[in-house]
């Protein structure tokens, strides 16, 4: 590989080892050192309940489309730990329900939800430093130890790393995946030997179990090989003392036998992440996942999701029709080619990925939006990022041998184009964390300019570029998640724009705890909540509105809203998963009038009598309930109507907005007419 000639005879190779040895265990620290800081994210209690009962139960049912390795992984030091297990006899085990097992493991069996979540996010932490580690010694290869320390100064500093690699979620251990599957796969087309046919074998399986994504390795590992077979220098054989030089036709089949070799180890691999084993449980009679598979074979259609006001939740047509996967999935289960819970996953995510509610820059759709990544990636890198990356581009193309070290990057930049197509043009805009797999590349290229610095002040400016990194990151810190630069403002403003993993993924109730008990006076204090996080168990006493989805401590009936301060999380407040999503419509406002009549007919009613039905029908009590829920989803949209037009009083951790309201901004909000409501807003 290329390597430049350092010009810095204080910068040897052992001290910039050294240095980046303390960088990357720095970066451990810091992105595992804020867990306290903050509740479970919206995936976390899945992820951990499924690692844990694979390694105590062996049963793989649970969550099986996120990643067997990232489970198993931030799991295993649960088992050192005295954790409390969960009772096989629990309602939820039988049909393979993960989230109702995670309420009852983090909440209801003895467990300290902290420890499990330091344990786990600490080991997801090692996996990121190992992540800068490989970044650093790919910069090094190519453009030395000054342009690797640039690269490495960036990436451990980065607020997006930080932020996932403090998360038990399955996209760190992807993102390493991804980086260690392309470097062995490289480095095996150029030399073969035992140890790399293993090596790359290991890593592609390790990528197949960390997320499905790994299927887009296929295309890759193929233009890989034939950018090898294009280039004209012999492929190396070696075993023990032997060496072999093959060419021509001879290169090929050494290509083709050792992609084949190390794909058996990947598929190896697979089989061993679930104990090599077909059926998902021990017990052979246990097969039922909490997702059927009717439904994932599309064989059975879903009942179509309805608005509060009757109109289909899904406006983007999407095609349901069975595919490839679908036709790979029925040939594996009847071959038993993979096990049954990685077919069984491999088909939810094709299945959820095909249409996904979301939320960007004021618009709702389920089929995504193609500038929802891009507009993710410049305004959640720091602008230092960018500024070096885009350096970078320019210095590659003055370096001597910029073709050679493009073909050195060739794995990257495959993947870059391979992978960025892919999610331009999926429909699962949700988030960000779905551009990490990209974000190796931006940092080796910035490292490009190393090369190119000959004289002090230069190094001086690189510095202190690197320098301003660190500010950047410490000025955010430990909110590292909901890092946004300025060319929206920062974070504060980022709500306009992303909701969900991107802000918002439930993380701030113990910064909500904080604020509520240093204004005790802040009564009533309602809560509107995203997240699988326990508002409770973080000594938050709301009254709970319009988050009915994700309050466990069902209420009977919608909250009385009077005046008070109201904490809204940023997702709940867009109301992406919502019933009343999108801009209040005349016909939302005609629904909710009609329901709130009912209510009120309902609330004079005599104690023991009947609730009738519009037609004067008597209504079940599963059917109340439900429509009490509508009335309640409707009521928090109308109220939102004001606060996503008015600017918020405070901003806990960036995701939890805080809006204080009288009893008449209230009453106006809800029951007054809609010019009265836009009044009061321009009156705000």
């Amino acid at each position: 590989m290329f390597v430049s000639r350092e010009r810095n005879r204080w910068l040897t190779n052992q001290r910039a080892t050294g240095l980046a040895l303390i960088l990357c265990i720095g970066h451990v620290f810091s992105a595992a050192s804020v867990s306290k800081n903050f509740s479970t994210t919206y995936d976390e209690i899945a992820h951990i309940t499924a690692g844990f009962v694979y390694w105590t139960a062996h049963d793989m049912r649970f969550q099986p489309e996120n990643g067997n390795f990232p489970q198993r992984w931030c799991a295993l030091p649960l088992l050192w730990m005295d954790t409390q297990e969960i009772s096989p006899d629990y309602f939820a085990w039988p049909e393979g329900d993960v989230w109702a097992m995670g309420e009852a493991f983090f909440y209801m069996q003895g467990n300290v939800p902290a420890e499990l979540l330091a344990a786990a996010r600490g080991m997801i932490a090692l996996l990121s430093g190992l992540l800068c580690w490989i970044i650093f010694q790919w910069s090094r290869s190519l453009f030395g130890r000054g342009g690797a320390l640039i690269s490495l100064g960036l990436v451990t500093f980065s607020p997006s790393i930080l932020a996932h690699g403090g998360l038990a979620t399955s996209d760190t251990a992807a993102t390493l995946a991804f980086c260690l599957t392309l470097l062995t796969w490289w480095r095996l087309y150029h030399r073969i030997s035992w140890d790399r046919l293993l090596l790359a074998g290991l890593a592609a399986g390790l990528l197949a179990v960390a997320k499905y994504s790994a299927l887009l390795f296929a295309p890759i590992a193929l233009l890989l090989g034939i950018l090898r077979l294009a280039q004209a220098t012999p492929l190396i054989g070696a075993w023990r003392d032997q060496r072999w030089r093959w060419s021509g036709g001879r290169k090929f089949a050494a290509i083709g036998v050792a992609s084949l070799f190390s794909g058996l180890v990947a598929w190896t691999t697979i089989w061993g992440g679930y104990e090599f084993r077909f059926t998902p449980a021990p017990d052979p009679t246990q097969r039922e996942f909490l997702i059927g598979w009717d439904k994932l074979f599309l064989e059975s259609t879903e009942p179509e999701r309805r608005l509060a006001d009757g109109q289909p939740a899904q406006q983007d047509p999407v095609n349901f029709q069975p595919g490839i996967i679908q036709s790979f999935g029925r040939v594996a289960l009847e071959w038993k080619i993979l096990p049954e819970a990685y077919i069984h996953g491999l088909l939810i995510v094709d299945r959820y990925s095909r249409s996904r509610l979301a939320f960007f820059a004021g618009e709702y759709r389920n089929t995504g939006w193609w500038t929802f990544f891009p507009t993710a990636f410049l305004t959640k890198t720091t602008l230092v990022t960018l500024g070096f990356f885009s350096a970078g581009i320019i210095a590659l193309f003055r370096h001597r041998r910029a073709r050679r070290i493009a073909y050195r990057l060739a794995p990257l930049l495959i993947l870059a184009v391979i992978y960025g197509t892919t999610i331009l043009t999926s429909n699962l805009s949700i988030g960000h964390r779905h551009t990490l797999p990209l974000y190796p590349l931006v940092f080796i290229v910035a490292g490009a300019i190393g090369p190119l610095i000959n004289r002090p002040w230069q190094w001086r400016i690189a510095v202190v570029g690197v320098l301003l990194q660190v500010m950047v990151s410490w000025t955010i810190r430990p909110y590292y998640l909901a890092y946004f630069n300025e060319l929206i403002g920062g974070p504060r403003n980022a709500h306009r724009l992303f909701v969900d993993s991107s802000l918002d993924w439930g993380q701030d109730l113990p910064g909500l705890a904080s604020w509520l008990t240093e204004h005790p006076d802040e009564q009533p204090f309602y809560l509107s909540y995203f997240g699988y996080g326990d508002p409770r168990h973080h000594g938050v006493d709301a009254i709970r509105m319009g988050d009915s989805y994700y309050d466990r401590h069902a209420r009977i009936v919608p909250a009385v809203i009077t005046g008070g301060t109201f904490g809204i999380s940023a997702t709940m407040l867009r109301r992406v998963y919502s019933p009343v999503r999108g801009p209040w419509s005349p016909s939302y406002e005609a629904t909710y009038a009609r329901l709130l009549a009912w209510t009120q007919t309902f609330a004079t009613a005599p104690a023991g009598s009947s609730i009738l039905d519009f037609d004067g029908s008597v209504m079940s009590e599963a059917a109340v309930t439900e429509r009490l829920w509508t009335y309640e989803a409707l009521q928090f949209g109308r109220l939102c109507l004001l606060l996503e037009n008015i600017e918020p009083e405070e901003n806990i951790g960036y995701s939890i907005l805080i809006y204080r309201l009288t009893d008449e901004e209230v009453n106006t909000a809800l029951y007054g007419d809609l010019h009265a409501v836009y009044d009061l807003i321009e009156k705000h």
